[in-house]
């Protein structure tokens, strides 16, 4: 990149930091109107129910925060931009809210793994689309999960989540989960968030910390598309699979690192980086690729007189450009 160029992608880069932090006075507005809607509310109770009412106000203010986003950025989210980069904090009398956004899609969407796992005696490999088990394997493998029995990871979460009782190869079903000491049951439904994999055969609490910044649960079964300008280098196997496996992971946590200010301006930019030009094309697929983000998740924290409340909340980014809510979860 000549020294030009740079010059104007960090020009572009300060223009939408500056239009973002601009943007925040429209959230405070937002933040003044859902704030008094509290505290009137709230006005007779004690200080830990006035807590809860602006953790609930959270939501709000959070989606007015992150349309201003995707507005001041033109839809293009960065992971160096504020509200990514470091949280915002908006001061309320008698504390302040401080919220943190990350890119809710960079992940496996272990509901991929869909209705019908994969059996071995029948030559079938897809449960929601070709490559969904081949893909999560893969993934497991890249984050060096230790464990003989990466098959059964796969299938059991497929079990976990399909409607029939048939076991996929050293997956579980109900039969599985009756013996003594466990004694529950399988769903056959899509899960609504991913800790749902504690539940789940294998998945020891080794294996969920290293899956935890790499598997997701979302609505649907579509193949996702990771941002490469929100990927953080907890996540460089995502952006390795996108790959095969044929950029290292140490090679992509490398390119997160060195990404340039304010985020690649397009997938096809990010393809001239030589790490990624010598990889055959064959092995690229660049469709898992995107700098567009669908779905962000944001950490809220309400310290109001001496209490603390926390709120993590999905927002989804529609085909109208409409934020709304996929969920929202009480963690503190």
């Amino acid at each position: 990149m000549n020294h030009h160029a740079k010059k104007s992608e960090e020009g572009v880069a300060l223009v939408t930091v500056l239009m973002i932090v601009a943007a925040m006075s429209v959230v405070a507005v937002t933040l003044s109107a859902a704030v008094m809607s509290a505290t009137t509310r709230a006005r007779t109770v004690d200080a830990a129910s006035q807590a809860d009412w602006l953790a609930l106000a959270s939501e709000e203010v959070g989606r007015a925060l992150i349309e201003e986003m995707f507005t001041a950025s033109e839809g293009r989210l960065s992971a160096d931009m504020p509200g990514f980069a470091e949280p915002v904090r908006f001061p309320i009398e008698g504390g302040e809210i401080t919220m943190r956004a990350s890119d809710g899609g960079n992940c496996f969407n272990i509901n991929r793994l869909g209705t019908a796992a994969a059996r071995p005696d029948d030559g079938a490999i897809g449960v929601s689309g070709p490559n969904a088990p081949e893909d999560y394997e893969s993934l497991l493998e890249l984050a060096e999960v230790d464990d003989p029995n990466l098959t059964g990871l796969v299938y059991s979460a497929a079990d976990w989540i399909d409607a029939d009782q048939s076991p996929g190869l050293n997956g579980a079903e109900n039969a599985y989960y009756a013996s003594p000491g466990l004694q529950y049951r399988t769903p056959g439904l899509p899960m609504v968030d991913v800790s749902e994999l504690r539940a789940v055969r294998y998945y020891t609490p080794d294996v969920m910390e290293l899956l935890e910044p790499l598997v997701c649960a979302l609505p649907g079964t579509d193949e996702p598309s990771f941002n490469i300008n929100t990927l953080t280098g907890e996540q460089a196997p995502l952006l390795s699979l996108a790959f095969s496996g044929a950029l290292s992971v140490e090679g992509a946590r490398d390119l997160i690192f060195q990404r340039p200010v304010g985020g690649w301006p397009d997938v096809e930019a990010f393809l001239t980086e030589p790490a990624v030009q010598q990889i055959s094309p064959e092995l690229r697929r660049s469709d898992m690729l995107a700098v567009q983000s669908e779905y962000v998740r944001l950490d809220a924290a309400v310290d109001f007189a001496g209490t603390r409340r926390t709120v993590e909340i999905m927002y989804r980014r529609d085909g109208a450009q409409r934020i709304e809510t996929i969920w929202r979860e009480r963690k503190g």
